[in-house]
Order: C-alpha cells, then sequence, then structure tokens
C-alpha cells in the first residue's frame, strides 16, 4: 500500500477529506495525537507533525513489552488506575523574587518506571541514553490514542476509539510523580512556592536543613536531582489565570495557565514535551 506524508495542518487535512466525499470515495479518517492518517483503498495519506528518530519507537517498544510483562504493571492496567490531577500545587499565590531555588527530578518518568518494577536494568538505561527531548515521547507512547471517523457517500457513519492498554501506566506515572512534589511541599513549610510537573521551587533563602531533607528524600526513594538556575520569578495569579514568569539558565520562559482546568493545563503541557517544543519558543500559552 501506498503511503504519502504531509506535513498536518488543518488545511490539509480537510482538502482531502472534502474531495473524498465529493468523490464518493470510502475512507477512513485515523487522527492520533502527532499523526492523522487518510486510508483508502488505493493507499494512506498521513499528515505528520514531528518526525522522531527510530530509537525513540525502539524504546517505546522496550518499554511497552517490559510493562506488559510486569506484574505490577498487570495490577495498575486491571485496576484501571486512572487520575485527572496532572502535577501543579493548588492554591498559588502570586509571588516575586530575584531569584528562587529549584530543583527538578531527573529523568523522572523513566526513573519512576523502572523504581515501581515496570521495566527492566536495560531498559532503564537505554531510556537514559537518549537526548532529553527524546524521553518523555518514548515513556508517552504508553498512552497512545486515536480515534477513526469511518466516511461512505460522503458521510462519517461511525467513530472507534483506541487507547492503549498500558495507557493507566502512564497517568499512575504522572500521579507517583506529583506525590513525591507534595512530599517536598510537605517537607519545605513556609518556603515553598509552587510546583510544576518534576520541578519544584522555593525560597532561596530556604534553612539549609530543610534543603537536606529534601534531597535525602529524594535520594532515599530512588531519584537523581538537580539544580536550576532560575532568575526574575514571578507568579501573576488572578480568578481566571495564574502567568509564571522566569529566567531559567539564562533562558526567558512564560506560562499561562487557565485556573478553570488546571488538570487540563498541565496535560497540555505535558503534550507540549512529547511533541518537543520544550526548546521552542520563549513563551508557551496553555489554555
Amino acid at each position: 500500500m501506498k503511503i504519502l506524508d504531509i506535513p498536518r495542518t488543518t488545511d490539509n487535512v480537510q482538502f482531502n477529506i472534502d474531495i473524498l466525499n465529493k468523490l464518493n470515495v470510502d475512507f477512513i479518517v485515523q487522527h492520533g495525537t502527532y499523526t492523522t492518517t487518510i486510508i483508502t483503498e488505493e493507499g494512506k495519506a498521513r499528515y505528520m507533525m514531528n518526525q522522531y528518530n527510530n530509537r525513540v519507537f525502539m524504546c517505546a517498544n522496550l518499554i511497552k513489552t517490559d510493562v506488559l510483562k510486569s506484574e505490577n504493571a498487570k495490577q495498575i492496567i486491571e485496576a484501571k488506575y486512572l487520575k485527572s490531577n496532572f502535577g501543579v500545587s493548588q492554591n498559588v499565590n502570586s509571588y516575586q523574587a530575584k531569584q528562587v531555588l529549584n530543583i527538578d527530578i531527573s529523568s523522572a518518568y523513566a526513573t519512576c518506571l523502572y523504581t515501581n518494577g515496570l521495566i527492566t536494568d536495560k531498559t532503564y538505561a537505554t531510556i537514559k541514553s537518549l537526548p532529553k527531548t527524546e524521553r518523555l515521547p518514548c515513556v508517552g507512547m504508553l498512552a497512545t490514542s486515536h480515534t477513526k471517523f469511518y466516511y461512505r457517500d460522503g458521510e462519517c457513519y461511525n467513530v472507534d476509539v483506541f487507547r492503549a492498554p498500558t495507557a493507566p501506566v502512564f497517568f499512575y506515572l504522572i500521579d507517583e510523580i506529583n506525590y513525591i512534589m507534595q512530599q517536598i511541599q510537605f517537607l519545605l513549610g513556609v518556603d515553598f512556592i509552587f510546583y510544576w510537573v518534576d520541578g519544584v521551587f522555593f525560597n532561596y533563602d530556604t534553612p539549609p536543613e530543610k534543603i537536606q531533607m529534601i534531597e535525602q528524600f529524594l535520594s532515599d526513594s530512588g531519584y537523581d536531582y538537580k539544580y536550576e538556575d532560575v532568575q526574575d520569578f514571578k507568579i501573576d495569579v488572578d480568578p481566571k489565570k495564574m502567568m509564571l514568569k522566569m529566567v531559567k539558565n539564562n533562558i526567558p520562559k512564560q506560562y499561562i495557565v487557565g485556573k478553570d482546568d488546571v488538570g487540563e493545563s498541565v496535560k497540555n503541557y505535558l503534550n507540549d514535551l512529547l511533541k518537543k517544543q520544550t526548546n521552542q519558543p520563549n513563551i508557551n500559552t496553555i489554555k
């Protein structure tokens, strides 16, 4: 079957759908996170958002193979473990400082897989050998999903939704990292400012003994960590949104989070990471 690869845009996809409908051709539109594929008897037109190196898919397959063999993973999947909390601290207050401390967990999701007995030593080493921008996509493919729209005589007559059986494991990882963040928040007490996915921001003048407790807690939990340089840190909170600004490792960053649906906002942030947008523009708007 012939396959054409085309940049994924709304206009490109809709143009093909309109033409096929006018010709009364039977076809299927398979829409996923990164790819939309239009399937006919003649072949496939694949509309791509990102091109990943083959090593990403190879590593993702290693992860899925290990997860499906893991007894711990079977319990998670059978329980349909699924959480809507996507890892951002609640009840955030406006805050501003010239400099703050920031601890990030290194390879957070890969390490969470490993410490929970969901992957082997070999797979863990493989994930950590990848560039930073490829690690999360590998793990994120546990939650692969797509929707199929079936067309006949110019109309959509059926819709079929697919979610990978390993998806609950990915959401379990998110919740586990969120738990780690909450424990750090508890240890910091009044010096805590904010946490975001796998990184915690706290007062630059935090007592050394508190910092030592956090470092010990992370080490005891099996997580490596690193400090990031954060300058000109500012959080503005109003009834509708939260705006986060900072200069992190000399790179200005800005995020806007809608307060009506914080969980969705952070999920979108994770999707941005999965789409390798972490090293793109200095501003990311999250609706």
